[in-house]
């Protein structure tokens, strides 16, 4: 049960933004849905979060605007494409006193991960992007999932190893090599760490909204998780 049902708003009315409104639907009192060019803005000294699902691209100037009303932000990820840009949004949000957490479902998980020497990350699905859009729909997730075991490893070495069939890259971290495979030409859906099934069937995203909504989480450590992969992928576009 909940202390206090939280007064929620979300913008974005797509694909996702349908997925989320079902999940905020259940865990709060969901006073509007919106798109990005509707006039939100207004609506928003009447609820206690506002969650954003618009397309990757407006998510700044969408998120700074939210900031400035004071207003709680959940933004799905990434929360901006660069991590200079993230940065000054944290930033902002902190000197504003306002709560920003950025989407980590992959880390409610609960699924326990043990690195080797070498480790190989796999997804596969079907689908359509360029490789650096799969960097920000699976790697962002990926590096999320992997920040509290490599945030004390310094990167020695990044390597594309295939930006044509598929997008495969090699990243070192200290004595330990990371593989990671994203392929989105497969009829099978697969996300596995040195073959270990990712996929769960529970509900993990109504878990987590619900967690964010009642502080439960570490807003400190979603921030560091959320830069750490805003960075990682920053070095990674250069190569590619």
């Amino acid at each position: 049960t909940m202390m206090h049902f939280k007064s929620t708003g979300l913008v974005g009315k797509g694909k996702w933004g349908k997925i989320l409104q079902k999940k905020i639907n259940t865990v709060s009192k969901l006073c509007f849905t919106a798109n990005s060019k509707s006039k939100y803005l207004s609506k928003l000294d009447k609820i206690d979060w506002i969650f954003i699902a618009t397309p990757d691209s407006t998510h700044y100037g969408i998120v700074s605007k939210c900031i400035e009303k004071k207003v709680n932000i959940f933004c799905e990820k990434p929360l901006t494409k660069t991590y200079s840009q993230s940065l000054k949004l944290f930033q902002k949000a902190k000197k504003n006193n306002v709560l920003l957490y950025v989407d980590e479902v992959q880390s409610f998980l609960n699924k326990k991960i043990i690195l080797k020497k070498y480790n190989y990350i796999k997804r596969q699905k079907q689908g359509s992007g360029d490789p650096k859009d799969l960097l920000f729909r699976f790697a962002y997730h990926d590096f999320y999932f992997l920040y509290e075991k490599l945030k004390r490893y310094k990167i020695s070495n990044i390597k594309i190893i295939d930006i044509k069939d598929c997008l495969e890259f090699k990243i070192n971290f200290g004595n330990k090599t990371f593989f990671f495979h994203y392929n989105l030409n497969s009829k099978k859906k697969i996300h596995s760490f040195n073959s270990r099934n990712l996929i769960t069937r529970k509900d993990v995203l109504s878990k987590m909204i619900k967690n964010v909504l009642n502080e439960k989480v570490d807003f400190k450590n979603n921030k560091n998780k959320s830069l750490f992969a805003n960075k990682l992928i920053d070095k990674i576009i250069k190569k590619i």
